[in-house]
């Protein structure tokens, strides 16, 4: 009798419910974390009112519990009669936990795949109209991949009349809000921020920095956007997991390649494999800690050590860089090290937090700045945002003042070489002319002249100058204007390479010109002087000539005249290096061999042949045929 009287007491103590007054409820909800019944696993039983959960442990909401699997929550409550319609608010993660009263499934939330789980957060859940005791069940399955967001000691319950509920559910969602919105618009301004660097890019391709930066602004905008509504529980955790948390990684080579990209510097061995190591490591890191392999703070902790040697050193290079003289890095100096820093500090706090270093944990916290919650990373993007902006805005201004100046002296250049390239070849009796210039560029080097002497002979000049743009084409103008000049007092090849290299001495700034006379007589003799220049051709064959210094190099050269004679009917063929010097995809050069070949065509053939084996530089062709009277007569 007195054993059937304690097994009595025992079964009443096991049915003993929390009573829930609605006079008692402050604000019209009563918190329901105390008490609860608890047991790993899972079955459907569980859930019925009348099972006996004695042997069960009882916990409370609060208390660290973030053991991955299956695990039950029961709770008996008596509603009393004539209660008004109740909801309960359960703060948890999304996906996690599905709720029953009175072995009656409710119809949200429900149980969602480890790739769709939220950090905690609150949900609205209407009751059924129950009274008396209620039994309610909280069925919990935290995948292993997901264990390090699966904290059941975050999660929260509160019972109350609907409109209290929905009020502290609006509430909440209130709160996430305002400790969501001010990261996330900032980084909304970064990624606006790089459409028009990417549009600059588009618009000078030989800009990398542009390229670099864009690249930076739209992963570090978007990894830190996953991040902060991950950490509000807007999105599931594995949108950070995935994509938030490698950025951090991408954004930091992208701030590598935009730092040295924007000083004109080659990225070197070392800094490659850093950025290497910084990319394989999210591959080889997160999938792992995932499935429950690493842990988080170990992830944490690795990335904060690998992050932060690589600011420091772009910090100190930098500043190398500021003392050797390049000074735009001044501005750069700053924001770079805060934005590479940011990275490894914010890491450090969140391992903090997994590793229970509670002195570092603010670290990844949000805190109060300039009035609103925020991350630590959030006004230092918004700094960076303004110091980079004033940077860019100083490289564009001077960058368009180059190209404003490169495109003046492109158009005077082009000006300058279409009035000294002759229009039209002249008809001269006994001579059939032809002339071809293909410039590789816009505006080339190769210039050709063709003057009758008072003999009714031909005078001719082509040459090669080196460099481009308008610096040789102001070359090509002074050479060309010597030609013509010295062609009204002498048509000796030796005397007029003399006077056009003296004139060419102290005014090319180091350059030279390789340079080619000829003097045709009516009759078919030929006088010639080379400066360094391509040997000419008659009738497919090569004519070696004496050859001086080209122009420019020496004030004292001399140019002895080599005589040759054409027969009826031959051609003489004269061009520039361009032809011998076009160049095929693999890399084999078209060569004296084919040049010599292909001589005897026309000149306009001679130079699309070379243009299609490989045009490399400006390409000039000029042929002669020697056509006296008595043979175009016979």
């Amino acid at each position: 009798m007195r054993r059937l009287a304690l097994l009595l007491l025992f079964w009443t103590a096991s049915l003993a419910a929390q009573t829930v007054s609605l006079s008692a409820w402050p604000n019209g909800s009563q918190a329901l974390n105390q008490d609860w019944r608890t047991h790993a696993g899972d079955n459907p039983a569980w859930a019925q009112p009348a099972f006996v959960d004695a042997a069960w442990p009882s916990i409370s909401f609060g208390a660290q519990d973030n053991d991955a699997g299956w695990r039950w929550y029961r709770l008996r409550v008596h509603f009393p009669a004539g209660h008004p319609p109740l909801a309960l608010l359960v703060t948890a993660g999304d996906g996690s936990y599905e709720v029953y009263a009175n072995d009656q499934r409710l119809p949200r939330p429900a149980l969602k795949s480890s790739l769709r789980i939220t950090l905690p957060k609150e949900e609205s859940i209407a009751l059924p109209d129950f009274s008396g005791d209620v039994v309610i069940a909280i069925r919990t399955y935290i995948p292993p991949t997901s264990m390090f967001v699966a904290d059941r000691g975050a999660w929260r319950v509160r019972i109350g009349t609907v409109p209290a509920i929905e009020e502290a559910a609006r509430a909440a969602l209130g709160e996430r809000m305002n400790a969501t919105w001010p990261g996330v618009a900032i980084d909304a301004l970064l990624g606006l921020s790089a459409i028009p660097i990417l549009f600059l890019f588009w618009r000078q391709r030989n800009h990398r920095e542009y390229l670099w930066l864009g690249l930076y602004l739209i992963s570090t905008s978007t990894g830190d956007a996953a991040f902060e509504l991950t950490l509000n529980s807007f999105v599931p955790f594995s949108i950070n997991w995935f994509w938030g948390d490698p950025t951090g990684y991408l954004s930091l080579v992208a701030l590598i390649e935009f730092t040295f990209s924007f000083v004109g510097k080659r990225v070197t061995r070392v800094w490659r494999l850093y950025e290497f190591l910084l990319v394989t490591l999210t591959l080889c890191l997160n999938l792992p800690a995932w499935f429950g392999l690493i842990s988080r703070g170990f992830i944490n902790l690795v990335e904060s050590g690998l992050m932060l040697p690589g600011s420091i050193a772009l910090f100190v290079l930098l500043l190398i860089w500021y003392r050797r003289g390049l000074r735009e890095t001044a501005w750069l100096i700053l924001p770079i090290f805060l934005a590479a820093f940011s990275l490894a500090v914010i890491d450090l706090g969140i391992a903090a937090s997994y590793m229970g270093w509670s002195r570092l944990i603010w670290l990844g916290n949000p805190q109060t700045i300039w009035g609103f919650p925020m991350l630590s990373l959030d006004p230092v993007n918004f700094l960076f945002l303004l110091a980079i902006g004033v940077v860019m805005f100083f490289r564009f201004t001077r960058v368009s003042l180059e190209q404003a100046r490169a495109a003046s002296e492109f158009e005077a250049a082009r000006a300058v070489q279409q009035v000294i390239v002759p229009e039209a070849i002249p008809v001269l009796p006994g001579f059939h002319l032809d002339a071809v210039y293909k410039p590789a560029g816009e505006v080339g080097g190769d210039f050709y002249q063709i003057v009758p002497t008072p003999s009714g002979g031909v005078l001719a000049v082509i040459g090669d100058v080196s460099g481009k743009g308008m610096p040789a084409a102001m070359t090509v103008s002074l050479l060309v204007g010597t030609f013509r000049t010295l062609a009204h007092y002498t048509q000796g090849p030796g005397e007029i390479l003399r006077a056009m290299n003296q004139r060419m001495c102290g005014r090319n700034s180091g350059g030279f010109t390789t340079c080619l006379v000829l003097r045709i007589d009516p009759g078919g003799a030929i006088s010639a002087a080379s400066a360094g220049h391509l040997a000419p051709y008659i009738d497919g064959h090569e004519v070696p000539l004496g050859s001086g210094l080209p122009l420019g190099l020496s004030q004292g050269s001399t140019y002895s005249e080599s005589t040759l004679s054409l027969a009826p009917a031959a051609q003489l063929t004269v061009l520039t290096d361009g032809v011998v010097e076009a160049q095929s995809a693999t890399g084999e050069l078209f060569g004296f061999d084919r040049t010599a070949a292909i001589s005897t065509q026309s000149a306009e053939s001679i130079a699309a042949a070379a243009q299609q084996f490989g045009q490399e530089d400006d390409i000039t062709v000029l042929t002669l045929t020697f056509a006296p009277a008595e043979v175009l007569h016979g």
